[in-house]
């Protein structure tokens, strides 16, 4: 709501952190750590500055991020906190059987 607005693309070749360190982290606090590893390589540490030069970027709560695959498609969701973000009852599992459903995997 700021107006500041990322846009790019990664390749997973480029991400800095190990997949598994990150997932590790996650794991006590996030709900949701089969998403990070799924949208792995996406602008996980991106350069440009938000607030103030040379400070970096951050998430805020309330920012609006899209991520998106060709292959995949599209999700947006609402900056909350892990705490405050609603369980997530739909897994990798209903994912994938979801896009083979659709024939956008293959079997």
């Amino acid at each position: 709501e700021d107006g500041f607005v990322l846009s790019g693309k990664s390749n997973m070749a480029e991400i800095s952190r190990d997949p598994l360190d990150l997932v590790r982290q996650t794991l006590s606090e996030h709900q949701y750590p089969d998403g990070f590893v799924l949208f792995l390589g996406t602008l996980f540490a991106p350069v440009q500055d938000r607030d103030e030069e040379g400070r970096g970027f951050t998430h805020k709560v309330g920012d609006v991020v899209t991520i998106e695959s060709d292959r995949l498609g599209q999700l947006t969701n609402r900056v909350v906190t892990s705490r405050d973000a609603a369980p997530w009852s739909t897994g990798i599992g209903a994912l994938y059987a979801n896009l083979l459903s659709r024939g956008l995997l293959k079997a």
